[in-house]
């Protein structure tokens, strides 16, 4: 037999625990900490809470990755690995389980239930120096959460109306009953609960401070939101907030919206680290675009608004806000631009000409006009990765000019154009077969001056079946619907 194939003192100790847990569990406390991990798996998955239990309790590292290991939620294993954290004296039923309560061998500080960290417990097969532990991206603590025994719970949430599943449910009661001592700690939240109350009590648990991203996925009324600002300013740390659907209630004065729309933008002033602003459907955003953008406290870094109404004084903001100076991602996506003056948008192209990444103009209607005054300042953003022009109306002169104006912008991957209008007859039905004729022409002019990566022309939605004719750099792609004669 080779020496290779020996095995090693942590297979014997793995396979020593899985054939008599009583009598493992006792040595665990002499084990060097690479061990721990190749255990735990082992214990997780034959199912071993005692074993669970007893690991959690003196877990040598600062972060337990539990989520990782769980493809789906797991209740007995969370039981088991909340009553390792849990600091009340072991029970007598547990004789069995009456490890020495060292605070010195147990460093455990966040039990990690997100999904991430997998190379954790990769790595770990092996061998696992105690540095080898997943960071999160540094957060400002507050004061309660900078008690000593503290045990951080990470875990990314979505609230909704329904009552939590089993596992959440007995998650939050845990750190209801233990509000001093465990902190829930959520990255990432989403809310599509439709009534606020429904939620009131959950988000009283978080700590506010650690959440990083915000997705308000619900249809909300702006009374709604307003309330929602209670808990919105005391996220000290949010760096992404996403609002969808906001709608104004018929039933409230203009001077009750005024007070809740001044209730939202206020909170923005605490809002020291939000850089991305994500705002769909936000009907009370006509007008009032300043009174968001004014009270930023610093510069966004990607700015979308989809499926809104703006004015012309909204986009005149929106170019003179210092905190739009800097943006690297702009989308305005379903906003109709037809009737509006488009000038101020070119001062703002010409502004983040250095730092702009994205660009989306998805649906806006632009014309041949409006185009025509922003394409001097678009040929000018030299750090262009994405742009999206989609469901505009472009002549084939003016894509011509588009594509000559776009070609010195040697940094793009993605170029996302509409068909030009030639390609319809009088009826707005596409002509296929002319639509592919004038997409190779426009193609050549592209390749004439630079080497294009991702460029794809799509046509509005098909009227049948509401799918578009796409044509890319390898070949067309259409629906099936036949083409009037």
């Amino acid at each position: 037999m080779s020496t290779g194939s020996l095995p090693t003192l942590v297979d014997l100790a793995r396979k020593s625990l899985l054939q008599k847990e009583s009598l493992a569990i006792p040595a665990l406390e002499q084990l060097p900490p690479q061990m721990f991990p190749p255990l735990f798996e082992d214990a997780f998955t034959a199912r071993l809470k005692d074993t669970l239990k007893a690991l959690v309790r003196i877990w040598p590292f600062d972060t337990l990755p539990l989520g990782a290991l769980m493809k789906e939620p797991q209740l007995d294993i969370l039981k088991a690995v909340l009553d390792g954290l849990d600091m009340r004296p072991t029970r007598r039923g547990n004789a069995h389980l009456a490890l020495p309560r060292s605070t010195s061998k147990c460093k455990l500080r966040t039990l990690d239930l997100r999904s991430i960290h997998g190379a954790f417990w990769s790595a770990c097969v092996h061998a696992c120096p105690p540095g080898l532990v997943g960071r999160m991206q540094p957060v400002q603590h507050s004061p309660r959460m900078c008690a000593r025994s503290a045990v951080k719970v990470m875990a990314n949430l979505c609230l909704s109306d329904i009552m939590p599943n089993e596992f959440l449910a007995y998650l939050f009661q845990w750190v209801k009953k233990n509000p001093r001592t465990v902190h829930l700690c959520c990255r990432k939240l989403k809310i599509s609960a439709t009534f606020l109350y429904s939620i009131r009590k959950l988000l009283d648990l978080l700590e506010l401070g650690c959440i990083q991203e915000v997705n308000v996925r619900s249809t909300w009324h702006l009374s709604t939101l307003a309330k929602f600002t209670f808990y919105l300013g005391r996220m000290s740390n949010l760096q992404k907030l996403c609002l969808s659907h906001i709608c104004v209630s018929t039933d409230s004065s203009p001077e009750e919206q005024e007070e809740h729309i001044s209730h939202f933008t206020s909170q923005f002033l605490r809002l020291n680290r939000l850089r991305r602003l994500h705002m769909r459907g936000v009907s009370f955003l006509q007008d009032h675009l300043d009174r968001v953008l004014r009270c930023l406290s610093a510069p966004l870094e990607a700015l979308s608004i989809t499926n809104c109404v703006l004015s012309e004084a909204d986009l005149v903001h929106l170019s003179q806000c210092p905190n739009t100076d800097e943006l690297k991602h702009l989308y305005l996506s379903c906003v109709p631009l037809t009737s509006l003056r488009l000038e101020p948008l070119r001062v703002l192209l010409e502004t983040v000409a250095s730092t702009l990444r994205t660009l989306d103009f998805l649906d806006c209607e632009i014309t041949d006009s409006q185009l025509d005054a922003l394409l001097p300042a678009l040929s000018r953003c030299s750090q262009l990765t994405t742009c999206c022009f989609y469901g505009n109306k472009f002549s084939m002169e003016t894509m011509q000019g588009l594509m000559r104006h776009t070609g010195n912008l040697n940094k793009l991957r993605l170029e996302l154009y509409p068909a030009p209008l030639e390609s319809y007859n009088a009826q707005g039905v596409i002509q296929r077969a002319r639509f592919f004729e004038l997409c190779r022409d426009l193609l050549g002019i592209l390749k004439e001056i630079r080497e294009p990566q991702g460029v794809m022309f799509s046509t509005r939605p098909c009227r049948n079946c509401d799918k578009r004719v796409l044509y890319s750099m390898d070949m067309p792609y259409q629906c099936q619907c036949p083409e009037p004669a």
